[in-house]
């Protein structure tokens, strides 16, 4: 993603980078070396990027130095994109895969699943703007963890439901 075909540089680095380095660490530790392979993990990375981005043009857009309203409500997306070409997963996986997880990701948001896990990011946020990396992962790390339990619980009640 760049200013051409994306979010700028400094968007990227607040609003996506953060994320998931988050994520990236939460699918090595429940033990799956492929973050895509984690369909919690690759839905809370939809999650705190568009958290994120809310976040980032709440405090930028008054200035009006920001990307489109577009581009945000993409970079989610687009981010689990760019996870899956990392991987080098061919182009019509990478369709397929896509609609599947904004398929999920709207079921679960209709489903009122995400919630709390708003205030660790807000806090996440707030580090970061006073400079305070090391609190602003640890926030982050704490989202991302609650956001997926959550996502778990949900799917462990979804599953019983249709059994």
């Amino acid at each position: 993603m760049t200013s051409r075909d994306g979010l700028l540089p400094e968007e990227y680095q607040a609003v996506v980078a953060p994320a998931i380095r988050a994520v990236v660490d939460l699918a090595a530790a429940r033990g799956d070396p492929y973050l895509y392979n984690d369909l919690g993990c690759m839905l809370t990375l939809m999650f705190l990027i568009r958290e994120l981005a809310d976040l980032y043009q709440n405090q930028w857009e008054p200035m009006g130095q920001i990307s489109s309203p577009e581009l945000f409500s993409e970079a989610p997306i687009a981010a689990v994109v760019m996870v899956l070409q990392e991987f080098d997963i061919e182009p019509r996986s990478i369709r397929s895969m896509r609609i599947a997880l904004e398929r999920a990701y709207q079921e679960i948001a209709s489903d009122g699943v995400f919630g709390p896990e708003r205030t660790e990011i807000q806090k996440a946020w707030d580090a970061r703007v006073a400079n305070k990396e090391g609190a602003a992962n640890t926030f982050m790390c704490e989202a991302a963890t609650a956001t997926v339990s959550a996502i778990d619980a949900w799917e462990a009640r979804r599953n019983a439901c249709s059994n």
